[in-house]
């Protein structure tokens, strides 16, 4: 399309000056006012074509736009000022065509380099569905290859919480699947259940930091563990708060078994010890503490009835080796896994976190988990589930029910009810639950309501003898809902 408005725009050019040239009226007159209107014109659009030429082939939309509009500027010019080389009146027509071709090019460029990045950048569907791959594959494959495939794993992540960041509902995905993986929901499990307020690390010199209240999560390794932690901070349904800085061996980038080590200023010896000093108040002697033997200053000889007569009045260092006695030693870091020594400027500083739960996300983590808590019990007494299974009643509609269940000829339809902040279920959220069970005779109905039900709603639910369980605590939904099928 740009090419064409270029073609439109140089062969108009062509006819217009060869019809100029061919009447013989073309004079050199530098000075005068419209030769110099008429050249400029000329180069004007001289330069109209290159824009639009470079545009086109290069793909430009930038250039596109220039070549464009100074070519409709300079036709609108041309038609206020007729000059002497641009008489024809159709030109001023071909050159506003010519322009708009080349704007109208921009937006096709636009749209080639968007399908060019969308076939050349992969969306979250095929992420989520290499994603799921991968996982098959790393649950079969030999160590050696399940590492790599660990570090695939690790980058599609990233590029989907990337994505998720201008996606809510690619983030609510990303947040379902961290509570239903293993370690995501003992770790969130604790935040709900047990009214857990922080994790806060256990940092030990002998050996890297571990988070206490996670400690039984021992049949997951702790780097697991660790970045399913991160992963949770991501989704934003843990928040993190620096809680040391602690440091790491350069060579070996652990942070355990790494030592301060104090030595002598002079020597380097680290065979010093420190000396604590005592000024007699009676008489002004400085001794060290341990030279006050026998509660009697070395100076005066007089007893020291009491211990306020001694006062503190700093501190010196003194080598066994070297004999020297300085004020502070030279300090730096001894690394016993690596035996690397080094000093705090060649170090490197890791950073350890305690971790909180977003409240905002509690009625979003509570749902899910109450749903997969409810279908764990039921599968685990042998039924067969489908979350947000679907049944059609004898009216020939298909109910969505948050769980349907079979077990031989019993069917379950249950659904999940969830209220607001500070309230119970009502009977405004029971009666389209009811109304679908109405539906589904051959079905036994079960509510699950969180974290109860208003005694109106739970009156309705027995005298219509449906099914119902009530709390917050997911074990003990879970301990209820088996009691039931049992």
């Amino acid at each position: 399309m740009a090419l064409a408005g270029v073609a439109i725009l140089a062969l108009s050019m062509i006819v217009s000056g060869a019809g100029y040239l061919g009447g013989g009226g073309f004079q050199w007159t530098p000075s005068d006012m419209g030769f110099i209107y008429s050249s400029m014109l000329t180069l004007g659009f001289i330069a109209s074509i290159a824009a639009g030429l470079f545009g086109a082939t290069k793909e430009n939309e930038e250039f596109l736009i220039a070549g464009g509009v100074a070519c409709i500027a300079l036709a609108l010019a041309n038609k206020l000022f007729i000059n002497r080389l641009y008489s024809w009146g159709y030109l001023d027509a071909m050159w506003l065509v010519a322009g708009v071709l080349m704007i109208l090019d921009r937006f096709h460029v636009k749209r080639v380099r968007e399908t060019e990045e969308a076939e050349g950048k992969p969306n979250h569907e095929q992420l989520l569905d290499k994603f799921d791959k991968l996982i098959t594959q790393a649950g079969t494959a030999e160590p050696q290859e399940a590492m790599g495939l660990e570090r695939e794993m690790y980058d599609v992540k990233r590029m989907l919480w990337l994505e998720a960041m201008n996606k809510p509902e690619l983030a609510k995905t990303l947040r379902g699947r961290l509570y239903l993986s293993k370690v995501g929901q003992e770790i969130v499990k604790r935040f709900i259940d047990a009214d857990l307020k922080v994790i806060e690390p256990d940092i030990q010199m002998a050996q890297t930091p571990k988070y206490p209240k996670l400690a039984d999560l021992e049949r997951f390794s702790q780097t697991k563990v660790q970045a399913t932690l991160n992963e949770l901070v991501e989704g934003g349904i843990l928040q993190r708060e620096l809680y040391e800085k602690l440091i790491a061996c350069p060579h070996c980038h652990q942070t355990s078994k790494v030592f301060i080590r104090n030595k002598c200023s002079k020597c380097g010896s680290l065979n010093i010890r420190m000396n604590r000093l005592l000024e007699h108040t009676r008489c002004g002697a400085i001794y060290k503490e341990q030279e006050y033997q026998g509660a009697k200053c070395p100076k005066c000889e007089n007893s020291i009835e009491d211990k306020a007569e001694l006062k503190s009045v700093g501190i010196a260092f003194e080598c066994d080796s070297c004999k020297s006695v300085f004020g502070d030693p030279n300090q730096s870091f001894y690394c016993r896994n690596c035996a690397s020594d080094f000093d705090l400027k060649s170090s490197e500083l890791t950073d350890t976190y305690s971790y909180k739960f977003n409240d905002e996300m509690k009625p979003e983590a509570r749902e899910v988990l109450t749903v997969t808590t409810t279908a764990d019990t039921m599968e685990g007494v042998g039924f067969e589930v489908n979350v947000s299974g679907s049944l059609k009643g004898k009216t020939g509609v298909d109910h969505q029910f948050t769980i349907a269940a079979s077990k031989g000829e019993k069917l379950y339809a249950t659904d999940l009810l969830v209220a607001k902040p500070d309230a119970k279920v009502d009977m405004t959220m029971v009666l389209p639950s009811y109304a679908k069970f109405m539906d589904i005779p051959d079905a036994r109905p079960l509510v699950v309501a969180v974290p109860g039900l208003e005694s109106q709603a739970r009156d309705f639910l027995s005298a219509n003898h449906i099914l119902f369980v009530e709390g917050e605590n997911l074990s003990e939904i879970g301990e209820r809902v088996k009691q039931i099928l049992k």
